[in-house]
This record gives structure tokens, sequence and C-alpha cells, in this order.
């Protein structure tokens, strides 16, 4: 069995973190912040095992990042040796071109 895959987040994803438990208790409440960054963990989880099996390439993004859907959000990433680089976690409402561009 291989080793665990390392997250490393950009300035970018931890803004976005942050800002969707945010959002997500103004506008949802308490327990719904709780039940949201609990299946973001574990679709973090899931990335340290396995970020290969679980993203996907999509035509809007450049191709060496993945998008993995968790909810309303997608995490994008990269992966690298054995370091998965999350750049940023967007909402399905956004034009995900425009949110990635350098």
């Amino acid at each position: 069995m291989s080793e665990n895959y390392q997250i490393e987040f950009s300035a970018r994803a931890e803004k976005d973190f942050k800002s969707i438990q945010r959002y997500t208790l103004k506008t949802y409440g308490e327990k719904q912040v709780w039940i949201y960054t609990g299946m973001l963990k574990e679709a973090l989880r899931k990335l340290e095992e396995n970020p290969k099996l679980y993203g996907h390439v999509r035509p809007d993004i450049p191709q060496i990042y993945r998008a993995y859907k968790v909810g309303e959000h997608s995490l994008v990433y990269r992966i690298e040796d054995q370091t998965v680089y999350l750049i940023a976690i967007l909402h399905g409402s956004m034009d995900f071109t425009s949110q990635l561009k350098t």
C-alpha cells in the first residue's frame, strides 16, 4: 500500500475555505456549517488517500489541474510527487476559467 499524499493549501484555497464557512454560517446556521465543513474535510481526506481516483480534468481549467466536486463546490488541485496542491475551492456557479487566471 502506498503512502498518503500531503495536502498543501494555497493562500487562495485557505481564503476560499474560510469564506465558505462564513457564508454557510450566516446563511444556513451553525448546524449546516458543521455538516458542510465535515463534507469538505472528508473530501480532503480522500484526496490524501488517492487524488487521482476522485478528481477529474475539466475543459475550463488548465490541464495540470483536477477538480473534485463536493456539495456545491469543487476542490481544484494539482498533484506533484506525493503532494496535492489545493489551488482553490470554487462554487459551481463560478466561471472557473476566469477564477483560475494567473
